[in-house]
C-alpha cells in the first residue's frame, strides 16, 4: 500500500508540473552527427563544447533510437510520433528530393500543431527536407508554416549537400538545383551561401525567444542545424579549429550555436522553465573519410540498420526537474520525445491513429528507478528501410531480419585521398530492396548490451524463445499497421523550386 501511495504521489507530481509550469520547449538536431562525434560520448579528440555541458547539466542517453537511417524518415518520425511506413515517408529516392511534388501529409498531425493549439508559439529555423512544393515551383505547400509553425526563420527546406560544396574541393561550384535557401515561404538564395548560416539560425532563433518571453508565452522552438552534413563548413566569422580537422571544426560550430541559445534562456531568467532536447537525425556518414562522422563503437552509420546508422546521442536537459548528470541507459527512441513533450505542455496525443511513442515523463523525472525499469527494457523497437522491416530492438538484443554490408576504412580507401579527404560522394549501400541488400532467414541476432559493436552473432537455435517472443510483438504490431501511400519516389520536373523561372539555371543569389 505504501508503494502504491507514493506511485500516486508522484505521478500527481508530474500531472501538476505538467499543468502548472508548462515548460518553453527545444528541440536542437543535428544532421548526420554520430553517436561517438562528441567528447561527451567518448571521442578522445574531438574538443569539449557547450553540447557537452548539456550532458553535465541534465540526462545522457546511452540507447537511444532514430527511427530511420536517412533523414526524411526520421525527421517526420520526431515530430508525429509516428512510425515512417504509416505516414508514407519512404520509397525508392530514400528522402524527399527537389522534384517530389509530396510532403509530410496535411492529415498527420505535428507536434506544433498540437503544442500551438494549448497556446504555445512555434517556431522553428535550420533544415527541413519534409517537402516542398506540389506540381509548380513556388507553391511551398509542403513547408513548415503549413505543419503547426507559426514563425519560421532561415530554413533550408531541402538540405546542406555534397552538390552545396563552395570550397571547390569537391565541386567547382554548387549546383543551384539543390541548394537553396528561404525565408519561411520565399527563396532568399539560389545556390545558397554558407557563410553566415549557423550565426544567422541563432540570431533569429534568440529573437524568437527573446519575442516570446516579452509575451510571457510558452514557446516551442525546433531549431535543425545542418553541420554535419556534408559539405563541410565554418561560417566566415566563427574561426573554428579542431584536431579532427574540418569536421571537428563544424562539430565545435554547431555545440557554439547551441551554447549561444543557452546563453539567451539564462539571460532572459527562463532557463528553469525551459527543457531542451539535443539530438541527430541518425548516424554518421562513415565513409566520407575524415569528413564523415564518427559513431565509436557501433557497427555501421548512415544509411544501414546496424547500431551505428540509427543510435544516436540525445541529451534532456531541465533545471530543478531532471537531475544533472544522469545517465539513462533504457532504451528510448525519438518517437518518445512527441509523447512526452505534448503531455508535459497540457496536450493530448491523438487518439484516432496509432503513435508509436511511449510517454517518457516518469524516467526523466526520476519517478521510475532507471537501473530497474523492467517494461522498458522489455520495449521493443522497429526499424524500416523503406516498406521493409530491417531488424528489431528487443531487450537487450538486436535481431536483423535483413543488413546491408558495411566496408571497412581499407575496404573503401579507394573513396579517401591524403589524410582521409573524401574523393567521392559515397555510400556503400543506399537503397532497398536492392542487390546489396542481404536476407538472414533465421535472422542475425546479437545481445547488444553485451556486444554493442555487433561483432559475434548468437546462435538462433539457443534463441528460441527469443525468436517466439519477437514473433508475437512482430504479429500484434502487424496487425495495427496500416502503410502510408509511397511518397519518396515520385518526381516531377515543374516541382523543381527556381527563385526565377525566366533564368535556365535558376541562380539569384539575393544580397
Amino acid at each position: 500500500m505504501a508503494i502504491r501511495c507514493t506511485n500516486l504521489i508522484l505521478l500527481t507530481i508530474i500531472a501538476n508540473i505538467s499543468t502548472a509550469l508548462r515548460p518553453n520547449m527545444i528541440i536542437f538536431i543535428a544532421d548526420d552527427v554520430g553517436y561517438g562525434d562528441l567528447k561527451s560520448y567518448g571521442h578522445p579528440t574531438q574538443e569539449w563544447g557547450p553540447i557537452d555541458d548539456l550532458a553535465e547539466e541534465g540526462m545522457k542517453f546511452t540507447s537511444l533510437y532514430s527511427t530511420n537511417s536517412v533523414c526524411s524518415p526520421s525527421r517526420a518520425a520526431l515530430l508525429t510520433g509516428r512510425l515512417p511506413i504509416r505516414i508514407g515517408v519512404y520509397g525508392k529516392n530514400m528522402v524527399f528530393p527537389a522534384q517530389s511534388p509530396n510532403g509530410l501529409p496535411k492529415d498527420e498531425i505535428t507536434m506544433p500543431e498540437i503544442l500551438r493549439d494549448v497556446g504555445y508559439a512555434t517556431g522553428m529555423v535550420g533544415k527541413w527536407h519534409l517537402g516542398i512544393n506540389d506540381y509548380t515551383p513556388m507553391s511551398g505547400v509542403h513547408l513548415p508554416h503549413y505543419h503547426g509553425f507559426d514563425w519560421v526563420g532561415t530554413n533550408l527546406p531541402l538540405s546542406n549537400a555534397w552538390a552545396c560544396d563552395e570550397t571547390k574541393k569537391h565541386m567547382d561550384a554548387p549546383n543551384p538545383f539543390n541548394c537553396f535557401m528561404y525565408n519561411n515561404e520565399t527563396i532568399i538564395q539560389q545556390p545558397f551561401s554558407h557563410q553566415y548560416l549557423t550565426k544567422t539560425f541563432v540570431v533569429e532563433a534568440s529573437t524568437f525567444i527573446k519575442q516570446q518571453t516579452e509575451k510571457d508565452e510558452p514557446f516551442f522552438l525546433y531549431m535543425s542545424f545542418v553541420h554535419n552534413h556534408v559539405a563541410m563548413f565554418i561560417g566566415k566569422d566563427a574561426k573554428f579549429t579542431s584536431n579532427r580537422g574540418i569536421y571537428g571544426a563544424g562539430i565545435r560550430e554547431l555545440s557554439w550555436g547551441v551554447g549561444e541559445i543557452m546563453k539567451e534562456i539564462q539571460s532572459l531568467g527562463i532557463d528553469n522553465n525551459t527543457l531542451v532536447f539535443f539530438t541527430s537525425d541518425n548516424g554518421g556518414h562513415i565513409e566520407l573519410c575524415n569528413e564523415g562522422g564518427n559513431n565509436g563503437i557501433l557497427k555501421g552509420g548512415k544509411a544501414n540498420y546496424y547500431e551505428g546508422g540509427i543510435r544516436v546521442p540525445g541529451i534532456l536537459r531541465w533545471p530543478g526537474q531532471i537531475s544533472a548528470g544522469t545517465i539513462n541507459s533504457n532504451i528510448v527512441s525519438q518517437l518518445d520525445i512527441f509523447t512526452t513533450f505534448v503531455n508535459l505542455a497540457g496536450g493530448e496525443t491523438p487518439s484516432d491513429r496509432v503513435i508509436d511513442g511511449r510517454d517518457i515523463t516518469q524516467q526523466i523525472l526520476g519517478a521510475m528507478k532507471l537501473k530497474n525499469e523492467s517494461k522498458t527494457k522489455k520495449r521493443i523497437l522497429f526499424f524500416y528501410c523503406n516498406d521493409m522491416l530491417f531488424a528489431v530492438r528487443y531487450g537487450s538484443y538486436k535481431v536483423h531480419f535483413y543488413t546491408m554490408p558495411v566496408k571497412s576504412k581499407e575496404e573503401y580507401a579507394d573513396a579517401c585521398g591524403e589524410g582521409g579527404f573524401p574523393n567521392k560522394l559515397y555510400v556503400n549501400c543506399l537503397n532497398c530492396p536492392s542487390d546489396c541488400v542481404i536476407k538472414h532467414d533465421p535472422p542475425l541476432i546479437f545481445n547488444v548490451d553485451a556486444d554493442p559493436g555487433e561483432g559475434y552473432q548468437l546462435d538462433p537455435a539457443l534463441h528460441k524463445l527469443l525468436l517466439l517472443e519477437v514473433k508475437h510483438f512482430l504479429a500484434e504490431h502487424n496487425s495495427t499497421l496500416i502503410k502510408g501511400e509511397d511518397l519518396l519516389s515520385a518526381l516531377n520536373q515543374p516541382s523543381q523550386p527556381c527563385c526565377d523561372s525566366s533564368k535556365p539555371s535558376c541562380s539569384c543569389n539575393y544580397p
